[in-house]
């Protein structure tokens, strides 16, 4: 363990004294101590300084700390903005990416994605089964949830979607998960296989793989895309049918539907400022660069060619809007045509172009301030394109990075610094990050976006209107956004991984990483050292760790399946030490049969035992491998209301290795749940 340093171990005093003790010995001429002494007067000023300098030599600056941590592996988050989900009406007008929306208390939000004219539309929502339907549309926009594959509680039911409209379109639809209570849901990893398997089938044409697949089949909220086949028929009343199956169960929860929606649309609360677009295009004398998005119509332009040299200016260039966005003309037969990007334009917001450009006068360590009123930068969208002086002498424009700490690059480090607490931009000396050059406009921000991060938090319903036309959407409760994590909430992170470990050590880590399996919703798991449960009976697996895990399920007795014990041996193997051995397994259930003889008042009748004891027995409840106690069950039977006292209580257990103690109590044996099969309930009324 490293034991810190104290530096600031000395007072003003302390220095003093000291320094007059020495006196003596290094001067013996000067005998005058006393405090009207000149020279004494100028000790006593070295001593202040000394002890300042001792001061500020212990503290932690706020980058050392920042250092420090990006040492352990830790880097303070950065902000992030919130994003909410908006639900555009059935007869809504095309709009581009990027349109704004404000709420009533002004806060900004943007359209992270372009509103197009639909050409198919979600039209009707039925569930079919054994030849019936039924029409739901209207139960899942009123927040009801349906099972759709076991509608009305009987299995083999089919989820129907139908469209209107023209064949061979993408369709992207949003579905709303209901996610039961009980254990949550770990995270997907990419490209990890979903816990069940839906056939999606155009009817009258085929069936198809989606595109992509957010939900991992219907397990979570999210969007799936699918392209339709031109081939796909249209039934007598022109609506064409989209077919889900469940074509393998599982072994967790049924999918819960709240909604379906071909009309959600997603936005961030974050405001544009600058942003830059590059093209490759062909080295010829009219070519187009075509602007799509709502910021870029209403933007101020900034055209960059790349030549042999670099990066130029241009105003030689044609401004043509067109409908959702605006189309440069551009003669490029001088620019570079090696492949790679030869076309560079900045969008600045019209009404603070003045505030995107700078003179620089070229020292060490210049800064520039920005006027963002309060609103926060997001740092992956923050680049400059500053004049910048090339190996041979001429001077270019080049993209310029936002980092943490220009301490950490070197002399030619093309880099520059935040500040918000100041909103400046820092660049460096010439020995950490290059110095940016003197002159005239010589600093572009080319992306810069801003938003109140936490606050846009906004709730569901906030009033969100666009700006352009103030038509009125509807959302959800915006989420995600963040303000920029501060240096403690970094230190505290770091402790708590410091506290876990990768590794596992002990049962509980084992337990630990099997509840932590990405994908999976495991309501209870046990980990059992040096045991194997196919070895033979009073045989050790040794060196091996047995896990029995236990999904979410409704199912009366849940099992996994192969697929789920797939997925928490990968997570196992994962996390274990070199030299042990995992393997995740199922739990056996073994029937307890009860007979109780008690005494009780009116206000007591058997339904109301049975129902306290199979509560206490259900699998929800279960203790892996426990003890099932006698006196435990007796106290549950005294708490009931009208229970008086048990006169006699006999468990007794089905299974292999199962036997009862002397005590009465029924051991189990490691890998088992123990499940009320029958109670016989005997009441003495008094």
């Amino acid at each position: 363990m490293l034991i810190p340093r104290k530096l600031d171990d000395q007072r003003y005093d302390d220095i003093v004294r000291e320094a007059v003790g020495r006196l003596p010995w290094l001067c013996p001429q000067w005998t005058d101590h006393n405090g009207h002494d000149p020279g004494i007067t100028i000790l006593e000023l070295m001593a202040w300084y000394k002890e300042m300098q001792q001061y500020q030599m212990d503290q932690l600056t706020p980058s050392l700390k920042r250092e420090l941590l990006q040492l352990a592996g830790v880097t303070p988050l950065p902000p992030q903005a919130a994003v909410c989900a908006l639900e555009v009406a059935p007869d809504a007008l095309p709009r581009p990416a990027y349109s704004q929306l404000s709420s009533q208390q002004e806060v900004s939000f943007e359209l992270l994605e372009p509103v197009r004219e639909r050409s198919i539309t979600l039209e009707r929502v039925v569930v079919e089964q054994a030849g019936r339907t039924t029409d739901v549309r209207e139960l899942l926009e009123g927040s009801v949830e349906l099972k759709p594959f076991v509608f009305g509680g009987q299995s083999g039911s089919e989820l129907r979607l139908g469209f209107a409209g023209q064949a061979g379109q993408p369709l992207r639809l949003w579905f709303e998960v209901a996610q039961p209570a009980g254990a949550v849901r770990n995270r997907f990893e990419a490209g990890q296989t979903p816990p069940r398997d839906i056939a999606w089938t155009f009817e009258g044409a085929a069936q198809v793989q989606p595109v992509l697949d957010e939900t991992h089949a219907l397990s979570q909220s999210g969007y799936v895309r699918l392209h339709s086949p031109d081939d796909w028929p249209a039934d007598g009343d022109g609506v064409r049918w989209l077919r889900l199956t469940l074509t393998r169960e599982g072994c967790e929860e049924q999918p819960r539907l709240r909604g379906i929606s071909d009309r959600r649309y997603q936005a961030a609360q974050q405001q544009t400022y600058a942003r830059s677009y590059t093209f490759t295009l062909p080295a010829a004398e009219k070519q187009q660069a075509v602007l799509e998005d709502a910021f870029a119509q209403s933007a101020e332009l900034a055209v960059f060619l790349r030549g042999a040299k670099g990066w130029e200016q241009t105003g030689k260039f044609q401004d043509i809007p067109a409908p959702g966005g605006r189309i440069i003309g551009l003669d490029l037969r001088d620019t570079a045509a090696d492949g790679a990007d030869n076309v560079l334009i900045v969008c600045m917001d019209a009404l603070r172009a003045q505030d995107m450009l700078f003179d620089t006068i070229g020292r060490p360590g210049e800064e520039l301030y920005l006027n963002l009123d309060g609103q926060t930068v997001l740092p992956q969208n923050f680049r400059l394109l500053c004049q910048t002086l090339g190996p041979d002498g001429s001077v270019h424009p080049e993209i310029w990075r936002c980092v943490d700490n220009l301490y950490t690059c070197g002399p030619r480090d093309r880099v520059f610094a935040y500040d918000p607490m100041r909103e400046a931009i820092s660049f460096g000396n010439g020995q950490y990050g290059a110095m940016v050059i003197p002159g005239k406009g010589s600093v572009l921000v080319m992306d810069l976006t801003v938003s109140r991060c936490s606050l846009g938090n906004v709730p569901a319903d906030a009033g969100l209107r666009f700006t352009d036309d103030g038509q009125l959407v509807g959302n959800t409760a915006a989420y995600g956004g963040r303000d920029q994590e501060s240096l403690a909430d970094a230190s505290d992170r770091l402790l708590r991984q410091l506290r876990s470990t990768g590794k596992c050590l002990s049962a509980a880590d084992y337990e630990r990483q099997a509840r932590r399996t990405p994908g999976l919703r495991i309501a209870a798991a046990k980990a059992l050292p040096d045991y194997d449960p196919h070895a033979p009976v009073g045989a050790r697996g040794q060196a091996m760790v047995t896990v029995v895990v236990l999904p979410a399920s409704e199912d009366e007795r849940p099992m996994p399946d192969r697929r789920f014990l797939d997925a928490v041996n990968r997570q196992l193997e994962r996390h274990r030490m070199i030299g042990i051995r995992t393997q995740a397994i199922g739990p056996r259930y073994v029937d307890v049969y009860i007979n109780v003889q008690m005494r009780a008042n009116a206000a007591l009748d058997q339904q109301a035992v049975q129902s306290a004891l199979a509560a206490h027995f259900s699998v929800g409840s279960a203790d892996i491998g426990g003890l099932v106690r006698r006196s435990d069950v007796i106290a549950l039977l005294q708490q009931l209301r009208g229970a008086l006292d048990i006169r006699r209580l006999e468990l007794r257990g089905v299974g292999q290795n199962v036997y009862q103690t002397p005590a009465g109590d029924l051991r189990i044996p490691p890998d088992a749940i123990a499940v009320l099969r029958q109670a016989a309930v005997e009441l003495v009324r008094v």
